[in-house]
Order: structure tokens, then sequence, then C-alpha cells
């Protein structure tokens, strides 16, 4: 006849050595030889009766211990069977007693991947404070710990003292990130690109000033100790006939220098020798002061300043200019000019002997020796 009820339950029945443990009528906590999870899994045979689990002894230690309610008198005859599996039912581990060694190893690695990105909201079970004492805690807590926040990573975090030594001089392949206008968007770039910007060994921007029916224009707080010579230059019209520009420096707070003395000269293209010699004035000539009939026709040129903020200023100019004059049509002068006294110099100022400039457009490079 077939089989009537619930399937066989598998389950193990082991009798645990004890045989260690010495009754004297005082003790009460005896060791297992094995670690148990529930009091409900042992039968306990004292001197021939059955204990009832709970009342008559519980565990102890994480379960490697019993402990009987009162202690076995000397000589008590006492064996103890683990009853493990299915028998028992369900069986509920006492607290802390499951150990790590217990846990399958796919308890992380079995389950289904989270399949998004980690967000504020989940949780992480940490180990607080390494004592043992396992607690929940948010991923958004996480961004506090790696100094990070709104999706960026602080700078005051970033240590990069211990990483190792290129080793070589930087080569065009080698790169670099950077905030591409600086606008939170980081990107490679390779390290030849900084030629171009710097122009290795060339001209760094530093300032355009530009006006317009103007009394003057300034390049102001433009030259510093960060480059020995300065390139600039400028293009001009006039709005009257006068025609004639002048240049004089400020110093470092953008003021003009009018207490220190220049010298300066200028030549026309059409001369062997400078039609103006100009000694002991507080500012130096971009033109022939004879020049005329300017009105609307553009003067340009370039001028080289050499040590400005070291006080021993030196200047070179070449103008270029046209004028309806007889003689000096694309004419060109070439003027000189130096401080004669040790004053730091800042900034520039460009201005019309009279009148106003029709418009005027000055820029400044930094020269960067190769």
């Amino acid at each position: 006849m077939a089989y009537i009820g619930q399937g066989i339950k598998q389950g193990t029945f082991k009798v645990l050595d004890t045989s260690g443990n010495t009754y004297n009528g005082s003790n009460t906590t005896f060791n297992l030889g094995t670690q148990v999870g529930s009091a409900a899994q042992l039968l306990v045979s004292h001197d021939g009766v059955i204990q009832k689990a709970g009342t008559d002894y519980t565990l102890a230690t994480g379960g490697t211990q019993i402990t009987f309610s009162t202690a076995p008198a000397s000589g008590a005859s006492i064996f103890i069977t683990e009853i493990s599996g299915a028998v028992g039912g369900t069986v509920t581990p006492s607290d802390t007693s499951v150990t790590a060694d217990k846990l399958n190893s796919a308890l992380l690695t079995g389950h289904t991947d989270i399949g998004a990105n980690i967000a504020d909201a989940d949780l992480f079970l940490t180990d607080d404070g390494a004592g043992g004492t396992l607690r929940k805690t948010a991923a958004s807590r996480l961004k506090t710990y790696v100094g990070a926040g709104a999706g960026a990573f602080s700078i005051a975090n970033l240590d990069i003292d211990g990483g190792t030594d290129i080793g070589a001089d930087i080569v065009d392949a080698d790169l670099f990130i950077i905030d591409d206008g600086a606008g939170g968007t980081n990107r490679k770039t390779a390290a030849s690109r900084l030629k171009t910007y710097i122009g290795g060994g060339g001209l760094v921007h530093i300032a355009t000033s530009t006006a317009s029916s103007a009394s003057s224009v300034h390049l102001n707080s433009v030259f510093s100790s960060t480059y020995d010579q300065y390139f600039i230059t400028y293009a001009i019209t006039f709005s009257s006939d006068a025609g004639k520009a002048r240049a004089r420096y400020q110093n470092t707070s953008d003021s003009e220098i009018t207490d220190t003395y220049l010298q300066s000269s200028v030549r026309d293209s059409g001369s062997s020798s400078p039609s103006g010699n100009y000694n002991s004035t507080n500012y130096f000539i971009l033109n022939d002061d004879g020049q005329s009939n300017f009105s609307n026709i553009p003067l340009h040129g370039h001028l080289y300043i050499s040590n400005p903020s070291s006080g021993s200023i030196q200047t070179q100019f070449r103008n270029f200019a046209s004028t309806a004059d007889a003689g000096r049509n694309s004419g060109y002068e070439i003027s000189g000019g130096r401080l004669q006294e040790n004053t730091a110099v800042g900034g520039l100022k460009i201005y019309p002997d009279g009148g106003t400039f029709g418009s005027a457009t000055i820029r400044v490079y930094g020269i960067v020796n190769s």
C-alpha cells in the first residue's frame, strides 16, 4: 500500500561529546563541543529525565555552551543529542549566533543586479565604528565621507602627492585634465596643445583695450614681473588733423607718471636724422609733431617694452602712417624712449596731442623666452 501523509523529513541526530565536562553540584554552564542555533535543537537527558528547552536549560556563548537552571549534582549522568535538519521544523538561531563562516558566499553575488545607478535613498549595511554593531546607511552619506557634492569631487580632497613621478620630460602625447571653458565639463588635452596656448617661446596675450571718439585709451595693470619683455600693437585714427599721438607710462596704481623724465626721438622715413629730439618730458611721441592732415588716416605700429616692473624700463617703437603730405606717403617713424628714474611701471596711456581719437585699439602680449 502506498505511503499516505507528508513526505519523509531528512535530518540528523548526533550525540555530542561532553565527556570533558565536570559535574560538581555547583557548575551550571558546560561546553557542547559545537555551535547550536537553538536550545530546541538539543535533546538533553539528566539522569534519565528529559529536560525542557528554555526552562531547564538555555544556550550560552553564541550557542557553544549549555546552561542548566539547576546545577547538576556531582556524578550526574547527562547526555545531549543534537537534532538538526528538517526534523525539528523551522529553527530560529539565537541572537548573534550566526557567524560569517556560516553565510553562503553567494549572499551578495547571487542577487539580481540593481539595474540602475545608485541613488541617494539606496541603503548599505555598515559596521558602525568597526565595533560589531551593524547599521544601515543611505548612499547619500557616502558623498559626505568622500567629500563630494552635487556630483563633484572637492579639489580639497584630491591628494596627488602620493603619485609616482613621471620620471621623464613631458612630451606632446602626455595628457592633462582640463575644465573645458570653466563650465564644469572635464576633458582630456594633450600636452602639445599647451604650446599653442602659451606660444611655445612666443607671445601670450594679456589684454586688449579699445576706444572711439575718446581723448585717451589705457592699458591698466598689464605689466608685472611675469615677463621681462612686452610687445604692444596699436591702430589709431584721429578725429582731427592734429594727428599727434603721445604715450605716457602709468604706475602700478594706474596713475600717470608725470614727475619722471623721458628721453625720446623720432625720424621720418625721408630723413637721415631724427626730426625731433625730446628730453626732460613726461611722455614720449609716437609720430612726428610736423605731421598734419591725419584726419581718419590710420597710424599703426608696435612697441617693445623691457623691464617695466623693475624701473629700468626701455622702450622701442616703430610706426607706420599714410599722410597726404608731400614726401611723407607711406612714411614711418622710429622712436625710442627710456625713463631716467627707477619707477615701476604698471600700464600705459596713449592719447592725442589735442582733439580726440576717431578709434583706437591697443593689444599687449608678454614675450615668452623659448
